[in-house]
């Protein structure tokens, strides 16, 4: 336990944060939180590939996608409630234990499709009551003053789980045993964080009553929508973060066209492109505590949604810029230039993603300690529950399109759309708040 520790506080360093995992309770949850999140990126991308490898079909693929988010339209209300009102390690326990027998069930029939999608289905419950259980445990275990550390850790504890549960272990195991095996390997994983869970100090004490009715469970989660509409800024901060996922979601739909299309780079060897996009997490990480810091939440987050959006409107001039970069020769030492078309592509590509990667992550991080530091303990449970319904009720939509416009208008137009619509959303709502009577704009 000791050498898992100093493992931890050296990581830690990472993010320029050297002392947060002296903290037994936060540690804990960290640790619980990653040994859940590698498990659950893996079997999404699983069973996204075994869908599409038994269907050939890209529509069966986006139909998978919207299986998995759209539960949260129905169960955000009552998963809000439920989290501010039970213990939150209970919940992230329970959570973690159905996803469990989810892999089981899994690996007992990989070759029922209609299985796969009912899985994906029950395994978006789980995430729709695990998902704010984490962001609502985090202000019970650490001060004021850690959250935007602490939620760098957090981002960086992401980050770790997406290579090694999106990358790592389905390149090991689908290639060698096959999604069986991974699946139980997923289901060991699940039922370890959930007994971690149960184990970290300050989350599993009792809170309050369960609601009676469905319609007080109703109430509950309005009272907490309308405390945050009050604040301005905590507001406006989580309307950026929806639409920031928004975007994000819109523009991983692209990726696998848009490397065909315009890098002319095989789908399965686009992680090689975008892995440059891992040193744009980490500056924010890095950073995002001691900017927040000095300057107020509205520019922090206003300016690195601003950044984000920038960043997705280039992505429509890569040819055009890799065309300059090819033909660029100020020593006049090649001949015409340093790089090929496709290379040129791809070093721009490479150089936003990581753009992106940081906006995206700085956004997130501000976005969410802003939250954490302004609104109710006892209600951020079901403000992260709305957060996590208007992302994917915003994302179907364009999901579905994506494929559609790209095809009829190409790429390039789209991303240009995204940005453009993103913006106009965001200006809407943040004018449509600070007109509103007996609003707190601080």
């Amino acid at each position: 336990m000791a050498q898992t520790r100093s493992a931890m506080l050296r990581l830690s360093a990472l993010v320029g944060e050297r002392t947060l995992f002296e903290n037994e309770a936060f540690r804990r949850l960290w640790l619980a939180k990653l040994l859940s999140h590698i498990p659950v990126n893996a079997m999404v991308y699983t069973m996204l590939l075994m869908v599409v490898e038994a269907t050939g079909k890209s529509f069966f693929s986006s139909l998978f996608v919207v299986a998995y988010i759209a539960p949260t339209a129905l169960l955000g209300t009552i998963s809000g409630v439920l989290v501010d009102r039970a213990p939150k390690g209970l919940v992230l326990a329970g959570a973690n234990a159905v996803r469990a027998g989810l892999c089981v069930l899994l690996a007992l029939s990989a070759d029922n499709l209609l299985a796969i999608y009912v899985i994906a289905v029950i395994f978006a419950v789980g995430s729709q009551f695990a998902g704010p259980a984490e962001g609502a445990a985090l202000p019970a275990i650490v001060q004021p003053e850690e959250f935007t550390a602490a939620n760098s850790l957090n981002n960086l504890g992401s980050l770790i789980s997406q290579i090694a549960g999106l990358m790592i272990l389905p390149t090991i195991f689908l290639k060698t045993v096959g999604p069986e095996a991974l699946a139980i390997v997923c289901a060991v994983m699940f039922g370890v964080a959930a007994f971690n869970f149960l184990l970290v100090p300050g989350i599993n004490g009792a809170v309050s009553a369960m609601p009676t009715t469905i319609h007080e469970t109703r109430e509950r989660f309005a009272e907490a929508w309308h405390r945050l509409s009050m604040d301005s800024v905590s507001y406006i901060s989580l309307i950026i973060v929806v639409l920031a996922n928004t975007t994000g979601l819109v523009v991983i739909t692209l990726i696998p066209r848009f490397s065909t299309k315009v890098l002319g780079v095989n789908t399965e060897n686009v992680i090689f492109v975008v892995a440059p996009a891992a040193f744009g997490v980490w500056l924010a990480l890095r950073f995002a505590r001691h900017v927040s810091m000095r300057f107020s939440p509205w520019l922090s987050i206003g300016g690195s949604f601003s950044a984000l959006l920038v960043g997705v409107m280039l992505l429509a001039f890569v040819g055009p810029f890799g065309d300059a970069l090819e033909a660029a020769n100020p020593l006049a030492i090649f001949d015409p230039g340093p790089f090929g078309d496709g290379t040129a592509r791809i070093i721009i590509s490479s150089v936003l993603g990581a753009g992106l990667a940081f906006a995206f992550t700085f956004v997130n991080i501000v976005g969410r300690s802003t939250v954490n530091e302004r609104m109710p303990v006892e209600m951020q449970g079901r403000v992260f529950a709305g957060q996590t319904v208007l992302t994917n009720l915003a994302s179907i939509p364009p999901i579905l399109l994506t494929g559609l416009l790209a095809d009829v208008i190409g790429i390039a137009p789209v991303f240009v759309l995204i940005a453009v619509a993103c913006a106009l959303l965001a200006a809407f709502f943040s004018a449509r708040n600070l007109a509103m009577p007996a609003r707190t704009a601080y």
